[in-house]
């Protein structure tokens, strides 16, 4: 069962504007990247759109257990690579010119940092990522290298048993002192680890039907996402000194996690509509763009009288031009290295069938 599950194109779209929301009216100010996009008021709601991360994480999770599926490792690296670096690349670029033009002495860019932020694995040289944004790529590039692993080594048959044992660990590891001190922007293990591990469990309940072995795993993911959210969130009034409510980031968990319950359980979802394919192809390269960009026009033409309109229209500027970057960049690129992809797989397939 590989085809597109439409309504996480739309969880995805909602996930991503959460992450914009949040850091326009939120991270810009708290962290100082932005001092003018001061909204007091509005902050006491939009703080909690952080989670919009974490359910990216599960929704990884679903999705590339899913492309694995009929696939050679090759085939699906091949596609990895085609369907997240050429978007990256013209997303970078768009920045690093934007930080050179407008960065001024809060944002800056080197020559050497631009080369090595390439890689998407930035963190390995301990370079700082060009945008904030990027430190979700790099977990992303480990959660694929696991999953390769598990197929390389011929460990997908149990794969059940790995994700009771990661989703187990990781909620216990999250009680322990060093979970609080990591550096969880880098490390996957263990904020993130079981997010992966819970959309895995959703694919796999969709794919095998609701078992006890599916249920299980599900109260397990259920337990992980309630106990890191909240935990988190215990972390993020520490360093940011306000409150975040344990009940309410409970309750979005809940509806989240009910909302792939019915992906993973329903065969007619009421919101399962092709026409949300095309808010999901803007996910990606929205995330790419918004933050130093959003910043920066805001530190440029921002003013107390005009600040929220101005956060208002970056918003849909971003979606935007998220969808001139995917109609004009990212799709011919794909395309053309899909198609020559397929043109160098194919006499070494004639070859080994000689």
């Amino acid at each position: 069962m590989t085809q597109r599950v439409y309504e996480l194109d739309l969880l995805r779209f909602i996930c991503a504007l959460g992450v914009v929301i949040f850091h326009y009216t939120y991270t810009g100010h708290m962290e100082g990247f932005a001092p003018i996009a001061d909204f007091e008021t509005v902050r006491e709601v939009t703080r909690y759109t952080y989670m919009g991360i974490n359910f990216f994480f599960v929704i990884s999770g679903f999705v590339i257990l899913m492309s694995l599926q009929g696939r050679t490792l090759r085939e699906f690296l091949t596609a990895r690579f085609i369907r997240l670096y050429p978007a990256y690349w013209a997303a970078l670029t768009i920045t690093a010119l934007a930080t050179l033009l407008w960065g001024k002495d809060v944002f800056k860019v080197s020559l050497g940092q631009y080369l090595t932020n390439l890689t998407m694995a930035q963190e390995l040289f301990s370079v700082a990522s060009l945008d904030s944004a990027y430190w979700t790529l790099y977990i992303e590039l480990k959660f694929y290298l696991c999953m390769v692993l598990l197929v390389a080594c011929g460990l997908m048959p149990y794969l059940k048993a790995i994700l009771a044992l990661v989703l187990s660990v990781s909620l216990l590891a999250l009680f322990l002192p060093w979970s609080s001190n990591i550096n969880m922007f880098v490390a996957m293990f263990p904020h993130w680890s079981g997010y992966f591990a819970c959309g895995c469990v959703f694919y796999l309940v969709r794919r095998d039907g609701l078992n006890w072995q599916g249920a299980g795993l599900l109260v397990l993911s259920l337990a992980f996402m309630m106990t890191q959210s909240v935990l988190f969130g215990a972390l993020m009034q520490s360093w940011f000194n306000i409150p975040f409510h344990g009940p309410t980031i409970a309750l979005i968990n809940g509806i989240f996690f009910a909302l792939l319950c019915l992906t993973a359980l329903a065969k007619r979802h009421p919101f399962r509509f092709r026409r949300w394919y095309y808010l999901g192809i803007l996910t990606y390269p929205l995330y790419l763009l918004h933050q130093h960009l959003g910043y920066m026009l805001f530190n440029r033409f921002g003013n107390e009288h005009n600040i929220a309109i101005l956060v208002v229209f970056t918003t849909l500027a971003m979606i935007i031009l998220a969808g001139l970057l995917h109609y004009g960049i990212e799709k011919p690129v794909s395309s053309w290295l899909t198609r020559r992809t397929k043109r160098s797989v194919q006499p070494e397939q004639v070859a080994n069938q000689v």
